[in-house]
C-alpha cells in the first residue's frame, strides 16, 4: 500500500477521507484476526511442549503407579498405569496412534517447530497490516488537516 499508485498498491491520495476511514477499519479487523490466531498458535505450543514435557517424565514411571486420570478440566478419578512404554497421540479429527514415549515426544516436538513456522508467518502478516492501517490513518489525518485549512 502506498500513497502513490505504483506496483499494484493503493493511491491512497484518490481516496476520500470515508473511504480511507473504511480501509483503516478493514486493516484493523484484519489485524484483530491475526492476533487471535496468534494468541491461539502461542497457545498450541504452549500444549505440545507441556505434553513432551509430561512425556520425558512419565517413561520414568512403573506400571502399576496410582494417579488421578483427568476426565475433564475440573474432574479426575483415581486410576493406575497399566503400561508405561506406550501412548495414544491424538493426531487431530478424533483420530489416534499409538506410540512409543519417544515417538510421541518426537511428535509433539515437531508439532511445535511447525506451529512456530506459522507463528512467523503470522507475527509477518500482523506487523504488514499493522504498518499499513498506519499509512493509511497517516493519510486520513492529512485529508482532514487540508479540509480544516
Amino acid at each position: 500500500m502506498s500513497s502513490q499508485d505504483g506496483g499494484g498498491g493503493l493511491n491512497l491520495g484518490a481516496l476520500s477521507p470515508d473511504q480511507l476511514k473504511q480501509v483503516a477499519d478493514q486493516l484493523a479487523q484484519e489485524s484483530q484476526r491475526l492476533t487471535e490466531s496468534f494468541e491461539g498458535l502461542q497457545s498450541a505450543i504452549n500444549k505440545y511442549n507441556r505434553s513432551a514435557s509430561t512425556l520425558k517424565k512419565f517413561k520414568d514411571e512403573s506400571e502399576g503407579k496410582e494417579m488421578l486420570v483427568p476426565l475433564t478440566s475440573s474432574m479426575y478419578v483415581r486410576g493406575s498405569l497399566e503400561e508405561t512404554s506406550k501412548i495414544l497421540v491424538d493426531i487431530g479429527t478424533g483420530y489416534y496412534v499409538e506410540k512409543s514415549v519417544e515417538g510421541g515426544t518426537d511428535f509433539c516436538e515437531r508439532k511445535v517447530v511447525l506451529l512456530k513456522e506459522h507463528l512467523q508467518k503470522v507475527v509477518d502478516a500482523l506487523q504488514q497490516k499493522q504498518q499499513q492501517e498506519q499509512q493509511v490513518r497517516t493519510a486520513l489525518a492529512q485529508k482532514q488537516a487540508q479540509a480544516a485549512a
